[in-house]
């Protein structure tokens, strides 16, 4: 397993503070690769009718890598929905953390 780093926590108290029961996660997917298998997928929620993009958060929260352009998270795999799966991922961490098993997000793909 590995160590959790400061950016690690400062992104969970972000998603803590942040993210509420039932929220939107609007995903973007900028690029997919050639073979099908990554895709840059770039994630943000609406904020008193601002967008707040989460990548960095996301990223440092659940060890996914940005891409060289720092706008998007680089998500490996094919067969399924991928922006569905790091929201999912993200929702079930934020669960475990907070011993709240009604946390739920939703996403949507624009």
């Amino acid at each position: 397993m590995k160590k959790k780093t400061q950016e690690h926590f400062k992104a969970y108290d972000y998603f803590k503070t942040n993210l509420k029961k039932n929220d939107t996660i609007y995903c973007i997917i900028k690029h997919v690769s050639q073979s099908g298998m990554t895709r840059h997928i770039s994630f943000f929620c609406i904020v008193d009718n601002q967008p707040r993009f989460l990548n960095g958060y996301i990223s440092d929260y659940l060890d996914y890598r940005m891409n060289k352009h720092y706008d998007a998270i680089v998500v490996g795999g094919c067969g399924m929905d991928m922006a569905f799966s790091v929201v999912h991922h993200l929702q079930e961490q934020m669960q475990h953390y907070q011993y709240r098993k009604d946390f739920k997000l939703n996403h949507r793909i624009i």
